[in-house]
C-alpha cells in the first residue's frame, strides 16, 4: 500500500472513531432492557404513522409515563452502564491521547521565543506580537487541554492530510504508527457496537401485510423494527434514558 492510500485509509478510521464516539457515550447513559421497548410503544409509531403530530404527543407520554415507573427511578436498580463499553473508550482515549503526545513532540515545532532585550522597543513588541499568536495557534497539540480521543483523533487526522501549521512533514514511521492506531480504534469500536446490538422478535404482525416483525437496539442508535416479510422498517424512539 503506497504512503497516500495508508494515509486515507487511517483517516477514514479515525473519522470513523470521531463519528462513533457519541454513540458509545450515549450507550453508557441510556437502558436498554428485554422488554424495551413497550408493545404499546410500537404500536402507536406503527397504527399512528399518518398523523405525525399526534405520533409525538405520544412519543413524548410514553416517554414521560416510562421515567415515572419505579422501574427507571434513580437508586431503584444499578447504574445502567456497559463497563465493557467504558474499557473500549478509556482504552482507545488512552492510546490516541498518547500518541498524539509523542508525535507531536516529534513533528510540532516550538513556539517563536520573544525578543531579547536588547531590541529597540518596536522591534521587541512586533517579534513578541508574533511570538505569542505562535505559541496560541490553535492548530498546535496541547498536552495539557482537550485531552479526550475526539480531540485526538481530529488532530492526527490533521497531520495524515499535511494541514498547514507549525509542523515538520510526518513521514512513513510516524504515518504507519498512526495507521496501526486508528485502525485499532476503529476495530474495538466495531467489535464492541456489534456485540451489544441485540435483535428480538415483537409480538404482533406487520401492519401492512401481516409478516412478522423484528426490533433491533441496544448500541446507542434508534431501535428500528423490521417486517421480515415486505421490509418495512419503523424507528422508534430512543430508549429510556436513565434519570
Amino acid at each position: 500500500m503506497t504512503s497516500t492510500a495508508t494515509a486515507e485509509q487511517a483517516a477514514i478510521h479515525l473519522q470513523y472513531v470521531i463519528h462513533s464516539w457519541p454513540q458509545l457515550t450515549r450507550m453508557l447513559t441510556t437502558r436498554h432492557t428485554s422488554t424495551w421497548p413497550p408493545v404499546m410503544g410500537i404500536q402507536h409509531v406503527l397504527d399512528d404513522q399518518d398523523d405525525p403530530d399526534e405520533v409525538a404527543e405520544q412519543r413524548a407520554a410514553l416517554r414521560l409515563a416510562e421515567r415515572a415507573d419505579s422501574r427507571y427511578t434513580l437508586g431503584s436498580s444499578p447504574a445502567p452502564i456497559r463497563l465493557h463499553i467504558v474499557d473500549v473508550m478509556r482504552t482507545i482515549e488512552t492510546d490516541l491521547v498518547y500518541l498524539a503526545d509523542i508525535i507531536a513532540t516529534e513533528v510540532q515545532r516550538p513556539p517563536i521565543s520573544n525578543a531579547p532585550a536588547h531590541w529597540l522597543p518596536a522591534e521587541q513588541e512586533k517579534r513578541n506580537k508574533i511570538a505569542a499568536e505562535d505559541a496560541a495557534d490553535w492548530r498546535r497539540w496541547r498536552y495539557r487541554q482537550h485531552r479526550s480521543a475526539v480531540y485526538a483523533a481530529a488532530w492526527l487526522s490533521g497531520r495524515l492530510d499535511g494541514e498547514p501549521g507549525p509542523f515538520l512533514p510526518l513521514g512513513p514511521s510516524r504515518l504507519a504508527r498512526i495507521a496501526t492506531a486508528a485502525k485499532t480504534a476503529h476495530d474495538q469500536i466495531q467489535q464492541a457496537l456489534n456485540g451489544v446490538r441485540t435483535a428480538q422478535v415483537v409480538d404482533r404482525p406487520c401492519p401492512l401485510c401481516g409478516g412478522t416483525l423484528g426490533i433491533s437496539s441496544g448500541d446507542g442508535e434508534e431501535p428500528l423494527v423490521v417486517c421480515f416479510g415486505c421490509q418495512q422498517q419503523w424507528q422508534l424512539p430512543s430508549a429510556v434514558e436513565a434519570a
